[in-house]
């Protein structure tokens, strides 16, 4: 594989790549946060509704505070479990590596100045970025799915 064939079919796909992951992940993480903030606003103003303000029975005020909870609590755990804000800061952050490697390296810049042959080393840099968000990518996935425990400091006060 010669340069021009690793930059275009690696480190720009690559950086293609990231760029349209961390769109999706800030898009979901953004639509997720923006609902579970307003549903938990609208919660308690919802059940300290004075009766005058609600037309028909009771029960449809607690039908309705019942659903909006579900939602909120649903929302909740779906942002804890697939972790779309720490997603989108590691996709991006990839990114933005991958592109200073890369202008680095087009400028012969930083640790490719006065280098004879600096394309193994980019690749070598390049691929060690990717591996890299590889490892924290499993890592952020694996601790989703971890049962959560609580601290030390909260079994202490549970145990008062």
């Amino acid at each position: 594989m010669d340069q021009d064939e690793y930059v275009s079919g690696r480190v720009d796909a690559q950086i293609a790549f990231y760029e349209k992951a961390a769109s999706r992940a800030k898009s979901w993480h953004m639509r997720y946060q923006i609902a579970i903030i307003l549903l938990g606003l609208a919660v308690p103003v919802v059940v300290n509704l004075p009766k005058e303000f609600v037309p028909g029975e009771a029960g449809g005020i607690q039908a309705l505070v019942t659903v909006m909870s579900l939602l909120l609590a649903s929302f909740t755990g779906i942002t804890n479990f697939r972790k779309y804000g720490e997603l989108w800061l590691t996709y991006r952050a990839t990114e933005e590596q991958l592109k200073h490697e890369k202008f680095l390296w087009l400028a012969n810049s930083g640790r490719y100045r006065n280098a004879e042959d600096s394309f193994p080393e980019f690749v070598e840099q390049i691929e060690t970025i990717i591996s890299s968000e590889h490892t924290q990518f499993r890592s952020i996935i694996e601790e989703s799915k971890r049962p959560t425990t609580p601290a030390k400091s909260d079994e202490k006060t549970a145990q008062s």
